[in-house]
């Protein structure tokens, strides 16, 4: 009788798990699709003026020291978990990433007093027409920061200067934003920041009321 119910266990015990390994490589798993969103478009790459190796002059409003900005610009290929329905022109699958390009400007100064930025995304670019979360922003300090948004979007946090003189030099269609700012107001920050699309940082004027205004020969 011991020798029967030993030969069954035996037999038993790796027939169960080798119908449990059947079940499991049997089952589908579960497709992941991979939404490549392309490249950003021209005319958005075109809004921020700036070449890799590009160097801009600000000049300090009172004291007039002239600081030399030195540009560093690279675009690359990135990925995010997907969220909600993927979209109708694509495979439906429970698992999805979206594939983006991302454009970064950073503008560091040779003397330390703040960073600049500017980030493009065309991350959720849905289709081709249509860049929704499309931005550029501007850092300093890493407390302050602004949206310049491409024109025509209804963004009410700007207004436009048709013709701002700076330095002796005149510029057009720029932007006058207010930055967000939410940590400890005693510190000093990016307060509004003027950018156009052909010379990129116009002015920035701090909380303090410093100004550094754009420098050209």
């Amino acid at each position: 009788m011991k020798t029967k119910k030993r030969f069954f266990r035996k037999v038993t015990v790796p027939a169960v798990f080798g119908a449990m390994l059947l079940l499991f490589t049997a089952c589908p798993r579960s497709k992941t699709t991979y939404v490549d969103l392309g490249k950003i478009p021209a005319q958005y790459l075109a809004t921020v003026p700036y070449r890799n190796g590009d160097v801009f002059r600000m000049q300090h409003e009172t004291s007039k020291v002239i600081i030399d900005f030195e540009v560093e610009r690279h675009r690359y290929k990135t990925s995010s978990e997907g969220y909600g329905p993927v979209p109708t022109r694509f495979e439906p699958a429970p698992n999805y990433y979206y594939e983006y390009e991302v454009d970064m400007t950073t503008c560091k100064p040779k003397y330390p007093i703040f960073d600049l930025s500017i980030s493009l995304s065309n991350a959720y670019m849905l289709n081709e027409e249509e860049m929704q979360s499309w931005y550029k922003k501007a850092d300093l300090f890493a407390v302050g920061s602004a949206k310049v948004p491409f024109v025509g979007d209804d963004y009410s946090d700007y207004e436009i200067i048709d013709s701002l003189e700076v330095n002796g030099h005149y510029y057009k269609d720029v932007f006058k934003l207010k930055t967000d700012y939410y940590n400890d107001d005693e510190l000093i920050h990016a307060e509004t920041i003027l950018y156009n699309y052909e010379n990129g940082f116009v002015g920035i004027v701090m909380s303090n009321g410093e100004k550094y205004m754009l420098y050209e020969d």
